[in-house]
């Protein structure tokens, strides 16, 4: 299966955001295959956060949940996206005031194993329009 997000012009609103910020994302893994991710790989996703007051609170590298900054962040990315291929498929989306909502299926492939899981993820926006928060709730479904 391939990845099958929407293009980010498809949106208005935050919800286009959080879709620059899935494209962002999926661009730092790829080149995150090529060695190590300079300052100039993580421009566009950064045009999108609040680096300053960032926080994203959920499991990512190991099974309990963890809140962790954006320096955490960016360097668990990096060791994660070295290894690891991402994919996605939008399930569903809701904006509201200041929230987006992003329910997706996510396939990380690392190894010869593909998970699975259904995802969802709560982006917070300041009153500037930056991310400056998530939330992140993972359902595992099988591993292939």
């Amino acid at each position: 299966m391939a990845n099958e997000m929407p293009k980010s012009s498809e949106f208005t609103g935050l919800t286009r955001k959080v879709i620059e910020y899935s494209e962002a994302f999926a661009e730092i893994v790829e080149k995150a295959k090529g060695g190590t991710l300079s300052d100039a790989d993580w421009q566009r996703i950064e045009q999108i956060v609040d680096t300053e007051a960032f926080e994203r609170v959920g499991i990512f590298l190991g099974a309990q949940a963890e809140v962790i900054d954006w320096a955490k962040y960016k360097y668990y990315v990096s060791q994660y996206a070295a290894g690891t291929t991402w994919e996605g498929t939008l399930r569903h989306v809701t904006e509201e005031p200041g929230r987006v909502i992003l329910e997706l299926e996510e396939r990380n492939a690392s190894d010869g194993v593909t998970d699975v899981s259904n995802t969802v993820t709560i982006y917070e926006f300041s009153d500037a329009g930056k991310l400056r928060h998530l939330d992140v709730y993972i359902m595992p479904l099988e591993k292939r």
